[in-house]
């Protein structure tokens, strides 16, 4: 049933973005009389059946032996790859405060080693006359860790700190009995100030309220780590926008040094990626195969885009069972976010769906309605796994229900009685199920819609799948991440997929030729 507002059209950044390397990916098929195409055919054997199994079964090359520095230099590149990739596909990195496993060994050996040094540094101080040495080396340090968080520009102010903190003058300040310990750290108080972020001014000032020692020289390191992972992000934020520019050259380049590394291993870089490729081109094959037997026009496209967008869909549908791709690894968790969000979003536009149909007219076409039992399904099913959907879908129709008989009176309607209630509840605790027609039909206008976004350079604003208006805004936020990543994805690793998906395209066009 059409509901109003459903004819709404979503806005979204798709001008070219999501098919940059469409074009130039179907006509790459005219590549492959390269010497790698003529390769590929001498490789192949004469068989008289309609269908091979694999064009990617030829023997991996003898294993040679690489060594160990070799092999963490790869990876090593690998992890600033993955590094620069968060920074350039993600507005809102940042980094955070590590936090250890309180009951780790590692966590727990660092506690007993801070603990004793800061509990001979309390005995030393408290000493008659006090023993500073130890005062020495934390001011050292402290020294350090303000240079890390002082800009390149800001010379004059390094200059002032060494000359204030200089650790020989200061020793001999301690041999003499000349030496105040606070007069050090309230300048070293000083300069935090004046360098922090505005969102460390409090923790600063709290600094001046302790007057122990070691309280306080523990509090400035704790400060000093803040202030480091800020500046960390303000370098970030910085240079995120060259970044961008440069970091799909750079993870290609890097990617490769990876896959050449293990294919000197004898292991092949790509399985999982040419796994992947497969499947979805074997998809398209048994459509356009279909299509033939019955006589009817093929709507299946075997071109490399579009095995690609298929391979890409899939990724919404994906069974975490399988290993992820080589080249989408780094955003695995990613692409798992919104396979559980386009998963929501489906379900939550299906029981819609099933209630306005039960409901019927007395609630058709009440928007705000539609968006009160929208927030309730939502804040119902938040961080609820999918194995308790089952559960959860009772509370989810008593909700509705007590939404629904509030409504009704205050309208007009006659009171929604409690065989319509049964009635209702019965059929939005049916509906969570993958195998249930109503969710079936919307996850399938979902799938459409998404992949008409993926497929296509559009001039026009994309008409909304019916029954998904009250989600425009979540669906837009969807599609909208999903589009960056796959084009940013395709971006990097296009040379890979095309030769993939060529060689694949290339095996069936042989398979169908005629035999002499």
């Amino acid at each position: 049933m059409a509901e109003k507002g459903d004819k709404d059209e979503l806005n979204l950044p798709l001008g070219g973005v999501s098919s940059d390397n469409e074009d130039e990916l179907n006509s790459s098929m005219a590549s492959t009389g390269s010497d790698e195409g003529q390769d590929i055919k001498k490789r192949r054997t004469e068989t008289t059946s309609p269908r091979r199994a694999s064009p990617f079964g030829v023997p991996a090359s003898p294993p040679k032996f690489i060594s160990m520095e070799e092999l963490i230099k790869a990876t090593t590149g690998v992890k600033n790859m993955s590094l620069a990739h968060e920074i350039a596909v993600d507005a809102n990195f940042k980094i955070g405060p590590t936090e250890k496993d309180s009951k780790s060994f590692e966590k727990q050996v660092e506690m007993i080693m801070h603990k004793a040094f800061w509990d001979v540094f309390q005995e030393s101080i408290s000493e008659d006359p006090p023993n500073y040495r130890h005062a020495l080396v934390l001011i050292g340090d402290v020294q350090k860790q303000l240079f890390s968080v002082i800009l390149p520009h800001q010379v004059r102010l390094k200059a002032q700190i060494t000359e204030v903190l200089d650790l020989e003058l200061i020793k001999q300040k301690m041999e003499n009995d000349a030496f105040d310990l606070f007069y050090y750290s309230n300048y070293v108080i000083d300069i935090m100030a004046r360098l922090c972020s505005q969102e460390r001014d409090e923790k600063v000032a709290h600094l001046r309220e302790l007057k122990e020692p070691v309280p306080l020289f523990k509090e400035i390191f704790q400060v000093l780590d803040l202030m480091k992972m800020d500046m960390a992000n303000f370098t970030i934020q910085q240079i995120r926008p060259y970044l961008q520019q440069q970091s799909v050259e750079y993870e290609r380049t890097k990617f490769q040094e990876f896959i050449k590394k293990q294919q000197e291993a004898g292991i092949d870089g790509l399985e999982m990626t040419k796994l992947w490729l497969k499947r979805s081109y074997d998809v398209l094959t048994e459509e356009a195969d279909a299509s033939q037997q019955a006589g009817a026009a093929s709507t299946a496209s075997l071109t490399p885009a579009s095995v690609l967008n298929e391979a890409f869909m899939e990724l919404l549908n994906w069974d975490r069972q399988q290993l992820y791709p080589e080249t989408l690894v780094m955003d695995q968790g990613r692409f798992m976010d919104l396979q559980d969000k386009t998963s929501r979003l489906t379900l939550v536009a299906s029981i819609l769906l099933v209630t306005y149909s039960t409901v019927g007219s007395a609630i058709s076409g009440v928007h705000a309605l539609k968006q009160k039992l929208k927030s309730e399904i939502c804040v119902i099913l938040e961080g609820v796994p999918d194995s308790d959907l089952n559960d959860k879908m009772t509370n989810v129709a008593e909700q509705i229900n007590k939404s629904v008989r509030e409504y009704m009176p205050q309208h007009g309607y006659k009171e929604w009685s409690a065989d319509q209630q049964a009635m209702l509840t019965g059929q939005i605790q049916q509906v969570s199920s993958r195998d249930h027609p109503v969710y079936k039909l919307v996850a399938k206008r979902l799938k459409e819609f998404i992949k008409q976004i993926i497929s296509k350079k559009h001039t026009q604003p994309l008409q909304m799948p019916v029954g998904f208006s009250v989600v425009e805004e979540e669906l837009g936020q969807v599609c909208g991440q999903f589009l960056r990543l796959i084009s940013y994805n395709r971006s990097v690793f296009f040379a890979h997929y095309s030769d993939i998906i060529n060689t694949l395209l290339q095996w069936r066009t042989e398979d169908l030729s005629p035999r002499g």
